[in-house]
């Protein structure tokens, strides 16, 4: 227990007497010092106490000093002044007495038989008892944030014992700023929970390691980051009602360590759910959902975290996300943040880059909502045995995506219902055929004519196939027309009279 004036009044080998009210009886007291200089205050720490024998005030001429001397003082945060009788001066000075009792400091009359140094051996044994409790009892705190970590509570459990030792409130952040969980469960000022989040952000921003605090509401607010620069786990926030000595920042610390040591645990194990995400994902592209929904529940039993499930007899939509790496993962944990909210089919797994998220028909909304601000494309509902169906709608709505988000400069959402017409056109547009037809006439247009005979082909289909209208626009005698098209069709060996033949001509002329 830290020494106070009040503890100090009670010792009865010291025989003090308080001459004066103060509201600083109960302060911890930094250090007891002596001094009779006429302003000791540059060589003070706040909450000293400080004692004289009043020899300075030998030359003072009226109420004034005293008022100055004790002002000096005051603003130097001293606890309070001791004054030794007997020695300069007989009793304790009343215009000392009036000064402190105007500005409400704690005036102490020590009697001459008592030695200051008496007080001040006190004060240090007692400072030094108090720090060798506080750094027991920081271990002894450090060892049961360990043991509650260790113990299989994870982040969790090493959070509520943090809270528990600090007796405050342990607030953890994802690395996009999001709120995660909280212990206890108690109720927090909106305003501090503001100044916690922008603090939490702020430092994530920086790119690198980094802690903050301040005081908010008269709560202390103190922030730290958890992980590297380049691979931010999230943050740590401490809702204090005090600020922390250096026992109870050295707990703060082993207790964000062991935080951060579960999320790096955590990131792992998220990094082996991705994997059988994406195995699930792979399965129902094969057709194989019943097997995908088995695996998706196995992991689970097995305690996995809610990595997913699929409902075999269920229709799907498909979200397709592509762009940087952290805007992939950040759609993929706001999936994972409201995937509790979300409908039975839910899945989301990253896959050479790109996100690939699953939902029941009803769960477009949840979709949606989690890739806002994204380049993302949304496939209309589909049997769950049409899965890749879905998927390539996805993709071909996620190409309209793309050019929005080109023209307009920022993120953009599409569904297949919003894309053109030319529904099954943008689907194989985006499915690598558009390579495979530019190889196809690559060799007929090596030459002006042959550029020419392509051109005229894409004329005729224009005008629905028709010889005449399509010669009328090209301003040339049909069968000249005819000629040169069905020339062009005999090199890639094609026959017009073929329907099908037709209609690859006509998928090789738009895709290229």
């Amino acid at each position: 227990m830290q020494p106070t004036l009040r503890r100090m009044l009670s010792e009865p080998a010291f025989r003090v007497v308080l001459l004066t009210a103060s509201d600083r009886l109960d302060d911890p007291l930094s250090w007891v010092s002596s001094s009779d200089l006429a302003d000791p205050s540059p060589f003070l720490l706040p909450d000293q106490f400080v004692l004289t024998t009043g020899l300075q005030f030998q030359a003072v001429s009226g109420q004034g000093d005293y008022d100055d001397y004790v002002a000096r003082l005051a603003a130097s945060g001293v606890v309070g002044i001791g004054f030794g009788t007997e020695v300069i001066t007989t009793g304790t000075p009343p215009g000392l007495l009036e000064a402190c009792r105007v500005q409400g400091m704690a005036l102490v009359e020590v009697p001459y038989d008592v030695p200051f140094v008496a007080i001040i051996t006190w004060a240090a044994r007692e400072i030094a008892r108090e720090a060798a409790a506080r750094d027991e009892w920081a271990l002894s705190a450090q060892q049961a944030i360990s043991l509650a970590a260790v113990s299989g509570g994870g982040v969790s459990a090493a959070m509520r014992e943090t809270a528990r030792q600090l007796e405050g409130v342990v607030l953890l952040y994802d690395a996009d700023g999001e709120f995660v969980e909280q212990h206890p469960a108690a109720r927090i000022a909106d305003r501090v929970l503001d100044a916690a989040q922008a603090d939490v952000r702020a430092l994530l921003a920086r790119g690198r390691r980094a802690g903050a605090s301040q005081t908010v509401g008269g709560r202390e607010v103190v922030v730290q980051t958890l992980g590297r620069g380049d691979r931010p786990l999230g943050a740590v926030a401490l809702v204090l009602d005090a600020p922390l000595d250096a026992p109870g920042r050295a707990v703060m610390m082993t207790g964000t360590s062991l935080v951060e040591v579960g999320r790096e645990r955590d990131a792992v194990d998220s990094a082996a759910l991705g994997a059988l995400g994406a195995h699930a994902v792979r399965l129902l592209s094969r057709g194989e959902s019943t097997l995908a929904a088995s695996l998706l529940t196995q992991a689970t039993r097995a305690g996995a975290a809610d990595i997913g499930a699929v409902d075999p007899s269920s229709s799907v939509v498909v979200l397709v996300c592509t762009g940087t790496t952290a805007t992939v993962d950040e759609v993929r944990r706001r999936l994972q943040r409201t995937a509790r909210t979300a409908t039975h089919t839910r899945l989301a797994a990253i896959l050479d880059g790109e996100l690939v998220a699953v939902a029941s028909p009803d769960g477009e909304q949840w979709l949606r909502r989690a890739a806002e601000g994204a380049v993302a494309g949304l496939s209309a509902p589909h049997p769950i045995d049409r899965f890749e169906v879905a998927v390539q709608e996805a993709r071909a709505a996620l190409a309209k995506a793309r050019a929005a988000a080109e023209r307009d400069g920022e993120g953009a959402v599409i569904g297949f219902a919003d894309t053109s017409a030319g529904r099954l056109l943008d689907v194989l547009a985006d499915s690598g055929l558009p390579a495979v037809a530019r190889l196809r006439l690559a060799e007929v247009r090596s030459t002006e004519e042959g550029e020419e005979s392509v051109r005229l082909a894409a004329l005729w289909f224009e005008h629905g196939c028709r010889w005449e209208a399509a010669a009328e626009a090209a301003g040339m005698h049909r069968h000249s027309l005819r000629t040169r098209v069905e020339r062009l069709a005999a090199r890639l060996d094609l026959d017009l009279e073929s329907f099908p033949a037709r209609a690859e001509l006509w998928a090789l002329l738009s895709l290229s």
